[in-house]
């Protein structure tokens, strides 16, 4: 039997297969875990575990969200002198109740932009901050541990959360049941 090799994972950013590229823009889009695995007939448990535990899936959906809250921003802004025209209209005529609240309703919404994501769009800072979480629970737990023994040294530590973690979120796709 041949082995393939997925050349859009080599040639994504992110280096995710195209199901997962696809399930990015679908959770991006606002659908949850169950319709992006129904749409791409895989298994829930597997968009679940792309979105917890890969560092590459993490980081291609917070760099599309950062994109979708751009184009949502810029578009309210665009909005905004509009909104301030009808104020303005709103000021010199009578009965303008209604265009009023509308025009005040979107400068609300419009709050203090700009209004975009802060997640890391880097795999590695999912990584290292996975390794330093781990690292200060360690601490934690048992104060005189750096004195009984070191921890791992840090990019030893990166590199064992990095396996653990495609372990729980291996690239390959899983069909849902029954699919």
């Amino acid at each position: 039997m041949r082995k393939t090799t997925n050349t859009y994972a080599h040639t994504n950013p992110h280096g995710l297969t195209l199901a997962q590229q696809n399930a990015v823009d679908l959770l991006a889009a606002g659908k949850n875990d169950t319709q992006t695995a129904d749409a791409l007939k895989v298994n829930r448990v597997t968009v679940t575990r792309w979105r917890l535990y890969s560092p590459e899936f993490r980081a291609a959906l917070a760099d599309q969200r950062a994109a979708v809250w751009g184009a949502s921003a810029d578009w309210l802004r665009a909005l905004l002198p509009k909104a301030l025209d009808t104020l303005a209209d709103a000021l010199e005529e009578s009965d303008a109740a209604d265009r009023v609240s509308v025009a005040l309703a979107l400068l609300k919404l419009a709050g203090p932009l700009p209004l975009v994501p802060t997640e890391p769009t880097d795999p590695e800072e999912y990584v290292r901050a996975e390794v330093e979480a781990e690292r200060e629970r360690e601490r934690n737990a048992n104060e005189s541990l750096d004195a009984m023994y070191d921890l791992l040294p840090t990019d030893a530590h990166e590199k064992a959360v990095r396996k653990r973690l495609a372990r729980l979120a291996p690239p390959t796709d899983v069909p849902a049941a029954g699919v």
